[in-house]
């Protein structure tokens, strides 16, 4: 999947099997705190997010670490004619990859591999937060 975020030219690889399954599990209690917030009455904003906030609190670093390096890890920026990793050893090569910029990429990948194993209100509210960021 092709994609651009602030001008740049993104593409992204297929996550295996096994590492769809490790993201999948890590994720799971955010995607529960997305089902959670879109079943919820309230339209206040802070309301919504306050299930899906409460569920990244509570991630370890270790499995955000691993959520965030597996995605990036897949995932080539172009460079001229050229397609370079944004992540080689853990190591991000692009300096002007923000957090923002991080978390986009991240949910892209995510959406592509998990959107049809997370079907339903979550990975749809997944889709449409991304698309907005």
């Amino acid at each position: 999947m092709e994609f651009e975020i602030n001008g740049q030219q993104y593409r992204s690889g297929k996550l295996n099997a096994r590492q769809q399954f490790h993201v999948a599990r890590r994720l799971a209690p955010v995607f529960g705190g997305l089902a959670e917030a879109s079943q919820g009455a309230s339209t206040d904003f802070a309301h919504f997010l306050q299930p899906i906030a409460d569920a990244i609190a509570g991630m370890s670093d270790g499995d955000c670490d691993y959520i965030l390096d597996t995605c990036l890890g897949v995932v080539q920026r172009q460079q001229g004619s050229a397609w370079a990793l944004i992540l080689v050893n853990k190591a991000q090569m692009f300096d002007d990859i923000d957090l923002g910029v991080m978390l986009q990429i991240a949910s892209k990948v995510i959406t592509e591999n998990l959107g049809g194993f997370f079907q339903g209100s979550a990975a749809s509210v997944l889709s449409t937060q991304t698309a907005t960021a």
